[in-house]
């Protein structure tokens, strides 16, 4: 079943409520806004000269950019030779006013949770993790250092670098499972910008849908991938109890996976997307640990935020039948 998220109720509902019809004008002059800073944008976008993939989302939220930005570097590690540069904003840090390479000594803090998942995720692979404010520059501080595929995340708004393959993202868990809920911009509703954007996507990639629907959203040729934990981090859960925490867009997601696999957990914890745990924040979790005798577990992006061996950690894979029909498409994207 859908998710509950963490964004306002009445942008998920169709037709319209009253709240998200007062917020229509706010939403029609965000809607314009928008559409004005990304043409603004692309007439004086930077054209890469190497093999670029945007993968981004329409609307605010876990679309699952992360664990497909994180699919298709593994899959371009492992069919071509390529040096591959992962192109993040940073998101939270405070290294990010100039083009940043993420290296050992850097924090989350400092370059995001996104990249030094990344970071960590890639650890002896030929793949660097970038991140800057302006993406056209740090896109060519990674060229120059001789990557030879970019992979933009979060990229799809960002209309300020060029790209062979624009990819959409969309949760197919999402609220009364409409991916772009009420359909309306931000404050009436959860899109980024208008569903006429949807022209500007080669394909979209729907996660976790749990039904098969028509292979199209709104005209937008779509495949499907679901998400699975991995075994090497799943088995040191096995027979244990666990305090389950997280700081997603969905972070229920996270907790249904746990469960899923048949695993004990006593307790659940939810906390914001991004967010950057306090010391109190530790304390409660370790406290609630030690009262059910139970281990703290929680996902890869929040563990860069975390001191070293706080909490075991769940990774997740994507993987479906649609894999080599995406891998098929994008061949021919970049050829």
């Amino acid at each position: 079943m859908p998710f509950p998220s963490s964004t306002p109720a009445f942008w998920w509902k169709n037709p319209p409520t009253l709240a998200a019809q007062l917020l229509k004008p706010l939403a029609w002059a965000y809607a314009k806004i928008a559409t004005w800073h990304g043409q603004h944008r692309a007439k004086h976008a930077y054209y890469p000269a190497i093999p670029t993939i945007s993968v981004g989302n329409l609307t605010v939220g876990g679309g699952g950019k992360t664990p497909l930005t994180l699919w298709l570097a593994e899959h371009f590690l492992t069919q071509n030779q390529h040096q591959i540069a992962i192109i993040s904003r940073g998101y939270g840090g405070t290294e990010t006013t100039h083009p940043t390479q993420v290296m050992p000594h850097h924090t989350a803090a400092q370059v995001g949770d996104e990249p030094m998942l990344y970071f960590n995720h890639f650890i002896g692979k030929p793949v660097t993790i970038w991140v800057g404010k302006h993406r056209p520059s740090v896109v060519k501080r990674a060229e120059q250092a001789g990557a030879t595929l970019l992979i933009l995340d979060d990229g799809f708004q960002r209309q300020d670098v060029a790209r062979h393959a624009n990819l959409l993202a969309i949760n197919g868990q999402s609220p009364n499972g409409n991916p772009w809920g009420n359909q309306l911009t931000l404050p009436a509703g959860p899109l980024r910008e208008a569903l006429t954007a949807l022209k500007r996507a080669h394909f979209g990639i729907v996660i976790d849908e749990p039904a098969t629907h028509a292979n199209t959203y709104y005209g937008l040729p779509t495949y499907r991938l679901f998400t699975s934990a991995t075994p090497e981090t799943l088995a040191p859960l096995q027979n244990q109890k666990l305090v389950a925490f997280a700081g997603l867009a969905h972070p229920e997601k996270f907790f249904q996976t746990l469960h899923q696999n048949h695993l004990n957990v006593v307790q659940t914890i939810p906390f914001p997307d991004h967010h950057l745990y306090t010391k109190t924040d530790l304390k409660n979790i370790q406290t609630i640990a030690k009262k059910y005798h139970a281990i703290p577990v929680t996902t890869a992006k929040d563990a860069p935020k975390l001191p070293q061996n706080f909490a075991q950690i769940l990774k997740i894979n994507l993987q479906g039948e649609d894999s080599q029909s995406i891998h098929a498409e994008l061949a021919k994207l970049l050829a």
